[in-house]
């Protein structure tokens, strides 16, 4: 019997090869596009699922506040954070700390030189807690004494060319470490990456002004390892009773806690130790994929019960011939169950021949080989299940349940069976679509608003090269970097050098931050607010095309070592009525000789983080110290330039690596994700449109075929051809329309939630949601145009000879 309904199934698809193709090509690439998306989710989600403690891990951050005023959250604390909390709260089994090397920091191995990032200092606790395994090494004496160093095993290979490399020694910032133990390289689902630790206990050696039993200097991140089931909220409590009792030890800063898997798609405070994802961006693609799949689905359903009245004479022969209500819905669901079978093969060949291209696209390292994803294939094998019953049940019970009586003798080819929800179906399709197309167009504008909205400096045709990183001499330093500046100067392509301890648009690990700075005189007026602090030379403000609000700039000497330039929000900050009055005043950030410095100039704001955020305080102070070099060109041929710097470079600085890169290739990274998902959702919305459309060519097919009588009898009686195409195409754009209608609000509200994340954004215009209703009508009514068209077109004769 189930082999006589397969066979059936197969038949009736050959017999109506253009629904057949339509329903298993909308069906395959619906399939494939939710396949893309829940890939790209689960990976999201799966962050720290390959570490067994991270269920019960916590990280410890700090709220800091102004007397009572909330500022900012911070990701780092202080280094004593975690023994104390071990020591206060019995449902800490253990802690560890890891202190982050910044930037890019110089590795020579013998005579090779390399550049690495992702170094931090760790206690020995991370190996358990962040379930580390060993290669080469043993747990128990890796990272116990100070200038050890665990590396990974891609790290090994890459600087000894093996493996088996306990006890080599290499050089990191002029100091050397030995290899205590190689660690297999981490995945790319955890928030912290890393390819060396260095032990702990070298900061005291490295760093005079480190102290472990000190609550200042909030650098490093905390973790904690919980006892099973400790909950977030009551440990919460906790540590603001803890907060207020250490007051005289942290002000009114507040310690946190938040759960280690949910860092990535939650935490988005200051000091992250990289760009985390969004929950928001998440479930928005999560409802696009779940929009796709529905509307392939509504497809399948509405071309099978648009057949319905092609169907019914063989649904009535079969009831007369003694067939069961139960045998024909069976019959149906098989041939639903073939048509997802064929959809979902075709889909599964989609996706992995897409899949590496759609990794590059999304910018994610997504796993590629799924052949033991057992997950994937539970996935895999429900969607085909619920595809078949989703999709197939309703039109084998809307086939099955015909009037043989009434179907034999022709009464059901004037009926609407089945007709309100087939137009409920569209609405919904169309529906989400617009919804889809107008958060493509926001999207887009919001981003093309933030790469061209003022950023309060000009960061275009700017080299940037990495400083030097040695140890000399003040003097031989000062006298390097003045003959670097000079002789790059007197290249023809450099039109201005400066040096800088940071730069707009790097990381803010990049940066110091200090809550210490006040007015003098005004010490006793609650807290203070976060500041972030680089050095610049007198050359840097000009080179970036910066402005000074007020005051002026450094001098090319030393005599402003006491002295420092603030930004307007700084000024804002510390209380001052407008920029003038800063002048001349001091501060209580200490200078070089000891005591509060002096206001000389106050910088118009710029963006230092992208305008997705709000401008922060900063101060600057004078220095002859560059961690990068600035150089503003003059030419539109930057390789030869490139060239040329770096002579000049290896002529002043022979032994370190030169390193260079372009200002508003870096700044404009931060706008990496959101394009990305921009990318994405402007894909899969012009997806949806496609099957959409399929869906609509079909439905419009088979109307047509229908109504060809009436079409030919129009035509008789004298209708043009444009007569008939609007006649036939009213009644698609009222349901578009009425779709559009339903999904403008939704659209609205979820784009003006989503822009509620930035500091700088668009106004949503009328036009915005308009432009997508009108793409869909046109698409649409092109779709069915096309087919009306060519019936328009036909002998009206062939249609009036047919009974």
């Amino acid at each position: 019997m189930i082999r006589n309904y397969f066979r059936t199934a197969y038949r009736s698809l050959l017999k109506n090869r253009a629904f057949s193709f339509i329903n298993i090509f909308g069906l395959s690439i619906g399939l494939a596009a939710f396949l893309f998306i829940i890939h790209y989710v689960r990976f999201e989600r799966s962050y720290e699922s390959y570490n067994k403690n991270a269920p019960n891990m916590f990280r410890i951050t700090l709220d800091l506040y102004n007397g009572s005023e909330y500022v900012v959250t911070d990701c780092e604390t202080y280094a004593i954070t975690g023994p104390a909390l071990k020591e206060k709260m019995p449902e800490v089994l253990d802690y560890v700390r890891m202190f982050h090397n910044d930037g890019l920091q110089d590795v020579a191995v013998g005579d090779q030189k390399f550049l690495e990032e992702d170094i931090y200092f760790a206690d020995p606790s991370a190996i358990p807690l962040f379930a580390i395994e060993l290669v080469k090494g043993e747990p128990a004496k890796a990272l116990s004494v100070p200038f050890q160093a665990m590396i990974s095993r891609s790290i090994a290979k890459k600087y000894f060319g093996r493996e088996d490399v306990v006890g080599e020694e290499f050089v990191l910032d002029r100091q050397k470490y030995y290899v205590s133990a190689v660690m297999k390289d981490l995945p790319a689902n955890t928030h912290i990456k890393f390819g060396i630790l260095l032990s702990h206990a070298t900061l005291p050696k490295k760093y005079g002004w480190y102290k472990e039993d000190a609550w200042g200097n909030n650098n490093e991140y905390t973790y904690l390892l919980m006892k099973p089931g400790t909950d977030v909220a009551a440990f919460n409590k906790k540590l603001a009773d803890f907060s207020v009792v250490m007051k005289d030890k942290i002000s009114n800063d507040r310690l946190a806690a938040e759960s280690m898997p949910d860092i990535h798609l939650y935490s988005h405070k200051t000091f992250e130790p990289e760009q985390n994802g969004s929950a928001r961006t998440v479930s928005f693609l999560l409802l696009i994929a779940v929009f796709i799949l529905v509307i392939a689905w509504v497809n399948y359903i509405n071309l099978s019960t648009t057949r319905a009245v092609e169907r019914a004479r063989e649904v009535g022969i079969r009831k007369v011939m003694g067939s069961l209500k139960s045998q024909l819905v069976f019959q149906f669901l098989s041939e639903s169950l073939l048509v997802n079978g064929l959809a979902a093969v075709l889909a599964y060949a989609l996706f992995m021949t897409a899949l590496p291209l759609f990794r590059e696209f999304t910018g994610q390292p997504l796993p590629i080989e799924l052949t033991n994803d057992i997950t994937f294939w539970y996935l895999f094998s429900a969607l085909w299940i619920a595809g078949t019953f989703l999709s197939g049940l309703y039109p084998a019970f809307v086939l099955s349940s015909f009037n043989p009586s009434a179907v034999l003798k022709g009464k059901f080819r004037s009926s609407s069976h089945g007709q309100r929800l087939r137009q409920g179906l569209v609405v919904f399709q169309f529906g989400a679509t617009v919804v889809l197309l107008a958060g493509m167009c926001t999207i887009y504008l919001q981003i093309t608003h933030l790469r061209n909205v003022d950023l309060g400096m000009n960061i275009d045709q700017t080299l940037i090269i990495r400083g030097a990183h040695i140890d000399m001499p003040d003097s031989l330093y000062k006298a390097a970097y003045q003959t670097l500046k000079t002789e790059l100067l007197r290249r023809p392509s450099v039109q201005q050098v400066a040096g800088a301890g940071s730069l707009p648009g790097l990381s803010l690990h990049e940066l110091s931050t200090t809550n210490n700075v006040k007015r003098v005189g005004h010490e006793n007026e609650g807290g203070s607010y976060n500041y972030y602090q680089f050095n610049i030379d007198a050359d840097f403000i000009a080179a970036m095309g910066m402005k000074l609000a007020a005051g002026r700039n450094f001098t090319v000497d030393d005599s402003d070592a006491d002295k420092v330039i603030i930004n307007e929000e700084a000024v804002r900050r510390l209380g001052f009525a407008n920029a003038e009055e800063a002048l001349g005043s001091r501060i209580t950030y200490y200078s070089q000789r000891g005591k509060p410095s002096e206001v000389i100039g106050v910088l118009k704001n710029y963006y230092q983080r992208s305008p997705k955020e709000e401008h922060i305080p900063m101060v600057f102070t004078y220095g002859n110290y560059a961690a990068y070099f600035a150089l503003r060109l003059k030419t539109n041929q930057p390789s030869q330039t490139i060239a040329e710097v770096k002579q000049v470079w290896e002529k002043v600085y022979p032994d370190n690596i030169f390193h260079y890169f372009f200002l508003d290739d870096q700044y404009n990274q931060q706008y990496r994700a959101d394009a990305q998902f921009g990318a994405v959702i402007g894909t899969f919305s012009a997806l949806a449109v496609f099957i959409a459309c399929l869906g609509l060519f079909g439905l419009s097919s088979f109307t047509i075929v229908q109504r060809a009588k009436e079409i030919g009898i129009r035509k008789v009686l004298g209708a043009s051809v444009t007569q008939i195409v609007t006649l036939l195409s009213q009644d698609f754009a009222k349901v578009i329309l009425i779709a559009s209608l339903l999904a403008l609000p939704v659209a609205y509200f979820a784009m003006d939630a989503w822009l509620s994340n930035y500091a700088v954004r668009i106004d949503l215009n009328a036009w915005i949601f308009v432009l997508p209703v009108a793409m869909i009508l046109l698409f649409a009514l092109g779709t069915v145009s096309f087919q009306t068209i060519r019936s328009a077109l036909s002998n009206p004769s062939q249609a009036l000879k047919q009974e």
